[in-house]
């Protein structure tokens, strides 16, 4: 309950940034374009992790691994001069988000299981995806730097949210879980 009251704050809070401030915000420079193409592209895995999990009968929770990608994240975010606080808290979001997607998917197959996927897809190439993704992501973060925390960075995230989520066509709960992977980004 805790995680669907995070998720539609989230959006909430996007949405209504977005509307209250796009006239009025002064311009950001930095460039948030990669962040939210990155974060996108983490969420492009999630219903390929649900599906294998889904026929393998492994929970949605995988703390062994989300440790290590924190572990990762902080380590890539140190060696690139970058701030692991930051790094850290949009990683713990994009995790989030993609659960998010993941449980999403799992309440739809119980509930219809005709819509079940009739094959495991490899999880190992779907994991592969996810670390190349992370230490990009991580990099594109510590480029934007200080730019993150510029008046204006909300608006622009959001305007480029909208950008990438029409651009990629997705649906309701797909735009829901980008919210909530960028939520610590500004």
């Amino acid at each position: 309950m805790r995680v669907l009251a995070a998720t539609i704050a989230s959006a909430l809070v996007l949405s209504l940034a977005t509307a209250a401030s796009a006239r009025t915000a002064p311009p950001v420079t930095v460039a948030l374009s990669p962040v939210v193409e990155l974060s996108a592209d983490r969420l492009a895995t999630a219903e390929l992790v649900a599906a294998a999990k889904w026929h393998s009968g492994e929970p949605v929770e995988a703390p062994e691994r989300e440790a290590t990608v924190l572990a990762q994240t902080e380590h890539s975010a140190r060696a690139l001069g970058g701030d692991p606080a930051v790094a850290l808290a949009v990683m713990r979001d994009q995790i989030e988000a993609n659960k998010v997607i993941q449980r999403g998917r799992h309440a739809d197959w119980y509930a219809h299981p005709d819509r079940s996927p009739l094959r495991a897809p490899d999880l190992a190439g779907a994991r592969a995806d996810l670390d190349r993704i992370t230490p990009a992501l991580v990099g594109a973060l510590t480029d934007a730097g200080a730019g993150l925390a510029a008046p204006g960075c909300e608006v622009e995230l959001a305007r480029t949210a909208r950008r990438v989520a029409a651009e990629r066509g997705l649906d309701r709960s797909g735009r829901t879980a980008l919210a909530v992977s960028l939520a610590s980004v500004c």
